[in-house]
């Protein structure tokens, strides 16, 4: 093993934890006490907004919303990790929208994502979903060339996404709690992208990790596209069609949003 993939993969992500403190003394007590799905999707709303906005050159600011909600997410790591993730251009704000943080709708049970005892899960759930990101993002960047196994480089740029194709980028497909991890002949995956790959991302996965959003915007695609699974592969527009028709756990409007985006 190299020494570069030996260290702590936070060293490796630039995760630093010292001297990190967050003050909430200046954020409202309103702020503070809103549950955390209230907390994620008005930092989502307002942070791809401003993603969508971004021009060439410019820097990426982080919405004022950000502090409240890492406010009640763990010990400083967690908090320096969710810090780093969530204002990625990547991470995929809107899919976490729509599923970890919104309302179970399906197979005759109703499930509120803003019942009390729920926060602590949740907030759990983002910071292992931000962890998974993290590391993929890293393992493309150190293990793969990442500028060829995605369909658009990774380098914070905005890149023309394919639109000569039958898929929409909606990213229904990928709502998933996970596929057989085979990867195409020849490729050999990190050992921790075969637990993602089944749904071990976290205790009940929603989305998989894999799927990355792209600037703010309601068009997500496989970080791994060129290299990913062997069923995934398989997904053709047939199955896709059928795929849209069954419908989401999260609502209809989930669906008919996205595509009409």
């Amino acid at each position: 093993m190299s020494r570069e993939k030996g260290r702590n993969w936070h060293d490796r992500c630039g995760i630093q934890t010292s001297n990190f403190a967050i003050s909430i003394s200046s954020l409202s007590m309103e702020r503070i006490t809103l549950h955390i799905t209230d907390l994620f999707r008005q930092f989502a709303r307002t942070q791809q907004e401003l993603l969508r906005e971004l021009r060439p050159g410019e820097s990426l600011r982080v919405n004022g919303n950000l502090d409240p909600l890492l406010a009640l997410c763990g010990n400083v790591t967690e908090i320096c990790l969710l810090r780093q993730a969530l204002v990625d251009p990547y991470f995929p704000l809107g899919m976490m929208e729509r599923t970890v943080f919104s309302d179970v709708e399906g197979m005759r049970f109703f499930i509120s994502k803003h019942r009390p005892d729920l926060q602590p899960v949740l907030a759990a759930e983002l910071g292992k979903y931000s962890e998974a990101f993290l590391r993929i993002r890293l393992d493309i960047e150190t293990i793969f060339d990442p500028t060829t196994i995605t369909c658009i480089p990774l380098d914070g740029q905005k890149h023309q996404l394919p639109a000569d194709q039958w898929c929409t980028l909606c990213g229904v497909c990928c709502e998933i709690g996970g596929v057989p991890a085979e990867p195409p002949a020849g490729i050999s995956y990190p050992h921790h992208w075969y637990k993602y790959l089944v749904g071990g991302a976290v205790d009940n996965q929603q989305m998989c990790p894999f799927l990355f959003q792209y600037f703010g915007e309601p068009r997500f695609f496989c970080a791994i596209h060129h290299i990913k699974p062997m069923s995934c592969r398989y997904f053709d527009e047939e199955d896709c069609r059928r795929r849209f028709a069954q419908g989401s756990l999260h609502g209809e409007n989930h669906l008919v949003t996205t595509t009409n985006s």
